[in-house]
């Protein structure tokens, strides 16, 4: 039987994969790559300490191929299945990657565990959104999903369409004023980034010729609790959670990402997450 060590589900392509990768190479850990491009079968009796999941659309990888992508795709799903049932550490087991499928939902949890929420607004109701934004001001609306989407302000645009919310059911927030913090839980650590943007969607201010600036920051003792503790209780041993430390000196919980990319992060501010999440999954850290 081989040497424990870490299995990494993904393709190198995508910076959290690789960077990944090369912490673990750089810590001595015995790494096993699950590319998805090749999605080989595996010997038996391999012994796996951790097990990292990050995988991308089989349609994505393989679109000019559907056979193989069908292929991938049932590969892809047996190793999340062997996820749920391993007694190793893994980042993140899809169940508990789950929560982040309704926005609301996840808003539920947060809140039930400390942290404030913007309030919001889940309708197809047109009247309702405007009743909303009487009531609490200037909004922002989004997918109530977990599928990624961008922040958008609810402005005279967006108010001369509001009809189409008849079809197609939307969450809106009030928009708040303050300072964006990312904060990555990698086991019982924290490493929190200060998001400097012209956009209000700071991941996506790029596309628009908008500037954005990330540094690492220090967050006080509650906020840094709260955040491990929000990860821990929604079973996330990796986690990325989008804060904004309010003007009105709160702080406000977005959501939490199940899948972080971190590595801009980490590009950005030279903080430690993918040396961190290596050692975690290796059983090498202090937890």
């Amino acid at each position: 039987m081989s040497r424990p060590r870490v299995a990494v589900l993904g393709v190198d392509r995508d910076g959290p994969t690789r960077m990944l990768l090369a912490a673990l190479q750089a810590e001595g850990v015995p790494a096993l790559h699950l590319d998805q491009r090749r999605f080989a079968e595996l010997p038996r009796g391999l012994a796996i300490s951790g097990l990292y999941l990050r995988p991308v659309e089989a349609r994505r990888l393989f679109a000019a191929d559907p056979g193989r992508a069908s292929a991938c795709e049932a590969w892809t799903q047996a190793w999340c299945d062997l996820a749920e049932r391993i007694e190793a550490r893994v980042a993140n087991r899809p169940g508990a990657m789950a929560s982040n499928a309704s926005k609301p939902y996840q808003s539920q949890r947060l809140m039930a565990l400390g942290f404030d929420v913007p309030p919001m607004l889940l309708t197809d109701d047109p009247g309702q959104v405007l009743e909303f934004e009487r009531e609490h001001g200037p909004l922002i609306f989004k997918s109530a999903s977990g599928v990624r989407s961008i922040v958008r302000p609810f402005d005279a645009r967006a108010r001369s369409r509001l009809d189409r919310i008849r079809h197609c059911p939307t969450l809106f927030q009030k928009r708040l004023t303050g300072t964006n913090v990312r904060v990555h839980v990698v086991g019982t650590e924290a490493f929190a980034t200060e998001v400097d943007s012209d956009g209000l969607d700071y991941r996506y201010a790029g596309t628009e010729g908008l500037a954005t600036d990330l540094r690492a920051t220090t967050l006080d003792a509650r906020t840094r609790w709260l955040c491990i503790r929000a990860a821990h209780e929604l079973g996330l041993p990796l986690a990325g959670l989008d804060l904004m430390l309010a003007d009105d000196g709160r702080s406000y919980c977005f959501e939490v990402n199940p899948s972080p990319a971190y590595s801009w992060y980490e590009d950005a501010t030279g903080q430690p997450i993918a040396r961190a999440l290596a050692r975690w999954l290796a059983c090498l850290d202090s937890a």
